[in-house]
């Protein structure tokens, strides 16, 4: 083999193990590029629906906010609470964020398995599956969800679904026990999400350091009325 012979060689293995090499950090990049996105997109997101769910919880229970909400705020508020976390859950099935989830199984299933818990026991016989698929996909738009203000539009508007009737029957006559499973559940997923996105609750903060007061100004209020 002659000299020039074998530096074409080595020149082109060397071409090709440096593309390869490129290839290879290009789709890791991508890789974390994607990750990032998902938590900041939709964990994230998903995260801070729940809490408000675990907020109002805590002030129905424990602290008597009912008593100093008017009806109307009430409702519309608790129903729009429980359409962000239906609408957040809609969206990682419809934006292919549980198959994007595959690099972690543990943490898919755990997710799945706890929005199924929380989805399920929203079901009073009353309020069915698809009057909680209807009331999620009242919130979305182009893969993402409305604002609280576009949502009083929408009921401003005359849009009164089923699902909205058959959601705001549930917020009035839901038991104190079914209050609490639905609490104890929105607190697990919460703990969950916060280990994926690394962005701690005001659950856990407060239970570090109660003296931040998250819930501690007088006793009917909390954060989130």
């Amino acid at each position: 083999m002659t000299n020039e012979l074998r530096a074409l060689i080595f020149a082109g293995l060397g071409t090709f193990t440096g593309a390869l090499i490129q290839y290879y950090f290009q789709r890791r990049s991508a890789a974390q590029q994607e990750r990032r996105e998902i938590i900041e997109v939709y964990l994230l997101q998903l995260q801070n629906a729940v809490e408000s769910l675990y907020y109002r919880l805590n002030n129905l229970l424990d602290w008597g906010g009912k008593t100093f909400m008017a009806d109307d705020y009430y409702r519309a508020t608790s129903i729009y609470i429980l359409a962000r976390i239906l609408a957040q859950e809609n969206l990682l099935i419809t934006q292919g964020i549980y198959a994007k989830l595959s690099y972690d199984e543990r943490f898919k299933r755990s997710l799945k398995l706890h929005l199924h818990a929380l989805n399920c026991g929203l079901d009073d016989q009353n309020f069915l599956y698809y009057h909680r698929v209807q009331l999620a996909e009242m919130l979305v738009r182009e893969g993402k969800l409305i604002t609280y203000t576009n949502f009083l539009a929408l009921l401003d508007q005359q849009h009164i679904t089923v699902a909205v009737v058959k959601a705001e029957e549930f917020i009035v006559s839901a038991s104190n026990q079914q209050l609490e499973m639905l609490r104890q559940q929105a607190k697990t997923l919460v703990l969950l999400l916060e280990l994926k996105t690394k962005v701690p609750s005001a659950i856990t903060l407060s239970a570090v350091n109660p003296n931040l007061g998250y819930w501690q100004p007088f006793k009917a209020r909390s954060r989130e009325a």
